[in-house]
Order: C-alpha cells, then structure tokens, then sequence
C-alpha cells in the first residue's frame, strides 16, 4: 500500500519547486509559508476528525509531535526558503534531496535500522546524482551560504523523518497518522511566524495576482495537505532510510517540472543524474530486511 502513495508524494512535492515561483507573484516566500502551513494543517486536522480519529494526540505523544514538528515543518520551511532565495528553484531540490543521507545516518542510531550494501549502494548513487547537478550550477558554487542552509534543510528533514518513524513504532498506539501530521504542520507554523515578523518590512501581499493564487491552493492542497497524509503513512510502513530514499525522485521532478514551467535548460550530466537516481530508488525499494521492531 505504501508503494501506491510514493507517486503522490513524488508528483505533488516535485512539482512545489515551481509553484512556489508562481506563488511569488502574490506574496513573499515567507508569507506563502504562513498561508500554507497553518491552512493545510487544519484540512489534515479536520479529515482525521471526520475520519474518527481524536483532535487532539494523546499527551505522551505531544513532545515529541512538537519537536518533530519545529524540525520536520518549522525549521525545514525556514532553512529551505532562505536556501530558494539565495540559489533559486530549479537546482534547490537537489540539494535538500541528501535528505536520504541524513535519515539512513540518524535512523543507524535513534532506530537501530542497519544499513544493508544495497541501501548503502543506493545512498553512494543518489549523493553522486546530486554532485553531478550542484557542479553544474554556478550559484551554488558561488553561494556557500545557501548551499549551507539547503544542506541545513534537508539534515533537519532528514532528523525530522527519524524520529517520525520512531513514534509510529512504539509499543502502544501511536496516534492516528492524519492528526500527527496536522499538528506537525500547526506546530511547526510557529518558528515560521517568529522569522516572518523579522522579515515584516519585506513582505507584500497581491491578491489580484491569480496564478500566484492559484499556485497557493495547488501547495497548500497537493504540496501540503495531500502530500504529507500519504508520507506518515508512508514513514509508517517503511523503514526510514528506504522511504527517504524512495524521496530521490522528488528533485526529478522539481528540476524538470522548473525546466519545463518556468524555464531552464536539460543537460547530458541532468540525464545521467537522472539515471542513477531511478538505479538508486530501485534499489532501495527492492531491499528486503525483517519488519523493524517496535521501541
């Protein structure tokens, strides 16, 4: 089941790398983030009530849906906004996407998920795909600061996945996906507020701009809202260095979907990139271990 939701995850999270351009034309990269994150974590939060589920997670469980929402939603949109600003959006996703790295690295010692030669085999492919894009780009050579708070990015994701998993694995219930998720999202909302009122003289608003609109309601639904419903679940059933690296074909998308909406050219070097990427993701789907054990 959780392999039928990895093209959503995929599609949807690909293509947020151009809409997020378009959704420039009606506000700021942190505006659109206070637009988004809160709306789409109270769609999440009103499909788990009508579903059945509690509002509210039971109370051991909100320090830890706390801290992962600060790193999964808060510091990730933060880290990963500064990072679009500084080296635009086509090549961005390539670097937030050695988010695999990271999770299979902390999953080692907060999940006790070993690391089989073919995952490791994967994990070599999908970081030599990122090389080969970042070389091309003049900005991020150009740019340390923003390949630094890319790479800040995608370590706070990669943490945030860990120790998502974790939760769904422990003894007990572990609360219903859907409500974890939303809170993730309205908790997260937070750090994004305190940064957005440093950055208030920045920001503008302009709602007669109709794509950048239309381009808010395609991230807060699809990008968001669909999106992260299916990757709990997802996190839920796979180990955590495999649904993070099944995640490898998200700048595929984001960099072709750039090229192809807002402009930018395809190179042999893309291409090969793109090939290890499929090897990589094959092989990590392909991977067979025992289930993980519940903590």
């Amino acid at each position: 089941m959780s392999r039928l939701l990895l093209p959503v995850v995929w599609i949807f999270w690909g293509i947020a790398y151009p809409l997020m351009s378009w959704s420039l034309q009606a506000a700021d990269l942190f505006s659109t983030r206070l637009i988004i994150l809160p709306s789409s974590g109270l769609i999440l939060l009103a499909v788990g009530v009508l579903g059945g589920a509690p509002a509210l997670p039971q109370r051991r469980l909100w320090g830890q849906i706390a801290l992962t929402g600060v790193l999964n939603m808060g510091l990730f949109q933060i880290f990963l906004i500064c990072g679009i600003a500084i080296l635009g959006p086509s090549r961005t996703p390539i670097i937030v996407y050695t988010m695999p790295a990271w999770s299979s690295l902390f999953a080692v010692f907060l999940l006790k998920e070993p690391i089989s030669p073919r995952i490791a085999l994967s994990l070599v492919l999908s970081l030599i795909a990122v090389a080969l894009v970042i070389s091309q780009e003049a900005a991020a050579r150009a740019a340390p600061v923003g390949t630094l708070l890319t790479l800040l990015a995608a370590i706070s994701f990669g943490i945030g996945t860990v120790l998502t998993r974790r939760t769904a694995l422990q003894r007990g219930h572990a609360g219903d996906p859907t409500i974890n998720a939303a809170w993730q999202l309205l908790i997260g909302t937070l750090p994004v507020i305190a940064v957005w009122l440093f950055y208030l003289p920045h920001t503008y608003f302009h709602p007669e701009q109709t794509r950048g609109l239309i381009a808010l309601a395609c991230l807060t639904l699809g990008s968001n809202a669909l999106a992260y419903f299916c990757w709990f679940r997802i996190i839920a059933r796979l180990p955590a260095s495999v649904a993070s690296l099944t995640t490898m074909v998200v700048p595929c998308v984001g960099f072709g979907s750039s090229a192809l909406l807002i402009g930018g050219d395809v190179s042999w070097l893309d291409l090969v990139a793109l090939a290890l990427i499929i090897a990589a993701v094959t092989l990590g789907l392909t991977d067979r271990r025992p289930p993980a054990r519940k903590v």
